[in-house]
């Protein structure tokens, strides 16, 4: 078998579905965690929140650390050293005696997470198949459902059992780290290649910092925008679950997309629809069902668009590797950047402001596509 090809067992594929479930288990139990973070170490709750900063600063470093790896070493050598790595980091977590060393924790779980993210989406955009954007789409939504699970988790054992939690989470990823053996082979690398994006890649990362941008803004500001219009903060937030549970839905049902359907139609028409969504989320009488309809369309974008540049670019995984920098970034600062527009205009124009974002995104997925066309 070729060094550059990649193969992945049907245990491996569960496998990595279990990785992306437990990821989205983790992550998601920052934000439910803080209130009993400020408890157990005597801090306040700013404090606690940086958790969730360190948590993402290094998940950069393990992304850009992955970037070399996964390229150098066989494909699953990267990925069961993570997954070691995520046991460690929650281990040292349920058992952190103080603030700083619950802290370090987080840096290595962080650090595992960015090379997992990285790993895991290039190996399988890579690997051999035909339905490689469904399978992807199918397995980043085993992520979304972890995110969905874990607040129930963390209210149901969080007060009285707080190491249990890391310490279950250890557990499992020590039973995954020999699950991913069956991940076999290497990421292609174009020799004589440069190792910087072109300009195509360029475009692409523009697209994808715009993409997690929007991800991220609508769940952090479609409640507010939803209490503004007269939701009750309940019905608010269970239109915010809906988005969530439509990302799950819609990257599940890209199994049911037929194959001859190409990965630029599904991201040029997801990124269409999601825009059009969230300008018709500026009227409030139909907000909460254009915000899920949002949800629904920008489901399959991520995991399909890494797909759709690994078959433009099928001979250099470097390609692809600078999507994962460019997603962090847009999670990093995008949020942030469209909080302060949305700050100056009030919060009755946060669709608009998304929905001038999902502009901009459809834009450079449409230029890439030109570009893409054209060679």
């Amino acid at each position: 078998m070729r060094s550059d090809r990649v193969l992945l067992s049907r245990t491996a594929i569960v496998a990595i579905g279990g990785v992306y479930l437990l990821m989205g288990l983790i992550v998601s139990s920052y934000g439910p965690l803080l209130e009993h973070l400020t408890r157990r170490f005597a801090v306040s709750l700013p404090v606690a929140g940086v958790t969730i900063s360190v948590h993402f600063a290094a998940s950069l470093v393990g992304v850009l650390v992955a970037m070399r790896t996964v390229t150098r070493l066989p494909a699953r050598t990267t990925v069961m050293a993570a997954i070691g790595l995520i046991a460690i980091g929650c281990a040292g977590a349920a058992l952190a005696p103080s603030w700083t060393s619950f802290m370090a924790a987080i840096v290595v779980i962080g650090l595992a997470f960015g090379a997992l993210v990285l790993g895991l989406n290039q190996l399988v955009a890579y690997s051999e198949g035909t339905r490689r954007a469904a399978l992807l789409s199918v397995l980043n939504s085993a992520y979304s459902a972890g995110e969905v699970l874990s607040p129930i988790l963390v209210a149901s054992l969080a007060v009285t059992r707080f190491s249990l939690l890391f310490l279950g989470a250890a557990a499992i990823a020590v039973v995954l780290v020999p699950a991913v053996s069956g991940i076999v082979g290497r990421l292609p690398v174009a020799l004589g290649a440069p190792g910087r994006p072109g300009r195509l890649v360029l475009i692409f990362v523009l697209a994808i910092v715009l993409y997690v941008g929007i991800e991220n803004g609508v769940g952090g500001w479609m409640t507010s925008h939803l209490e503004s219009v007269g939701l009750r903060s309940t019905q608010a937030a269970g239109v915010t679950s809906g988005f969530w549970l439509a990302l799950v839905t819609g990257r599940v049902l890209m199994f049911a997309m037929p194959a001859r359907i190409s990965e630029a139609t599904i991201v040029l028409t997801g990124s269409a629809v999601a825009a059009v969504a969230l300008l018709l989320a500026s009227i409030g009488s139909i907000a909460p069902v254009a915000y899920v309809v949002a949800g629904l369309f920008i489901a399959p974008i991520f995991p399909t668009t890494i797909v759709w540049l690994a078959r433009v670019r099928p001979g250099d995984s470097r390609a692809t590797s600078w999507l994962y920098p460019a997603a962090s970034i847009g999670g990093t600062i995008g949020p942030g950047a469209i909080g302060l527009v949305i700050a100056g205009f009030g919060v009755q124009f946060a669709p608009l402001v998304l929905a001038i974002v999902a502009i901009g995104m459809a834009a450079a997925f449409w230029f890439a596509n030109r570009i893409a066309v054209t060679r």
